[in-house]
């Protein structure tokens, strides 16, 4: 299971973990022509020989795993994995999660199920490897969980039309003078004195946007939630729009309370 601070929760199937081939062998036998682009499973093979050969090797695991098994000279998917696959390829609405740091990224989407604004499925990617569960209930809490237990930066909450507060943190390389971008667009001395030096040292930030499906249109994206993991402590944004329709950027401690807060405001534009 990919380590996030994601702990596992009752279901029929347990939290399933997933090589990126098995991932696309699945794919193929459930003829799922595409899954959430935020996982990154896009097409990688350029011949049918090289797909053929992973695909042997992952009926193999897949079958020793009892995911899989022969049936009348094909092969069954396990129920509960089928089903949570064909929720993430056919979502109701879609959270995406990327995670920055290290030079990596860390790749999550939660999946609400075509039926029910309480349930869904949360896939997780770090690397090749993926994990698949079964979520119910209050869905904020494992997106929470799996970006893990950070201290909060405390500082006075800052309210900042996007454009002009993105234009300032672009502007931040090192922490002296880190603060002058920051009162130069209307951030108030005292909270550009904490925020600038914290921005200038943050090796890690997660975007968190959602997304709407209608059929026969476009899928509608709301947010983003952006949280920084700055090495002063945890800084949460949101964003929204005001009547005029200007972005406005709202910065606030990243307590667990406040995440909580930001993910489920998400979920609710997602109706």
């Amino acid at each position: 299971m990919i380590d996030l601070g994601l702990e596992p929760i009752d279901a029929t199937l347990p939290p399933t973990t997933l090589h990126v081939d098995e991932i696309d062998l699945l794919a193929h036998l459930l003829d799922i022509d595409v899954l959430p682009v935020v996982l990154d499973t896009g097409p990688r093979f350029d011949a049918l020989s090289g797909r053929d050969a992973v695909f042997r090797d992952a009926y193999g695991t897949l079958e020793s795993a009892a995911l899989i098994e022969g049936v009348g000279g094909g092969f069954k998917v396990h129920p509960d994995l089928a089903g949570q696959l064909r929720t993430l390829a056919r979502p109701r609405a879609e959270i995406a999660v990327r995670r920055h740091g290290g030079g990596t990224i860390h790749r999550a989407c939660l999946a609400r199920d075509e039926d029910s604004a309480d349930a869904g499925v949360l896939a997780l990617r770090s690397g090749d490897t993926f994990t698949i569960q079964r979520v119910e209930g209050a869905l904020s809490e494992p997106l929470g969980q799996a970006l893990g237990s950070v201290e909060p930066l405390l500082f006075g909450a800052v309210n900042c039309p996007t454009a002009d507060l993105t234009s300032a943190l672009d502007q931040i390389t090192a922490p002296q003078g880190a603060a002058r971008p920051l009162t130069a667009v209307g951030v108030r001395a005292e909270e550009a004195a904490v925020l600038g030096p914290a921005f200038a040292d943050c090796p890690e930030f997660t975007e968190i946007v959602g997304f709407a499906h209608v059929e026969g249109s476009p899928p509608v994206m709301h947010g983003p939630v952006t949280v920084f993991d700055t090495s002063a402590g945890r800084i949460v944004g949101t964003t929204s729009v005001a009547t005029d329709g200007v972005k406005w950027t709202s910065l606030g401690p990243g307590t667990p309370g406040r995440l909580q807060q930001a993910i489920e405001a998400l979920l609710a534009q997602l109706g």
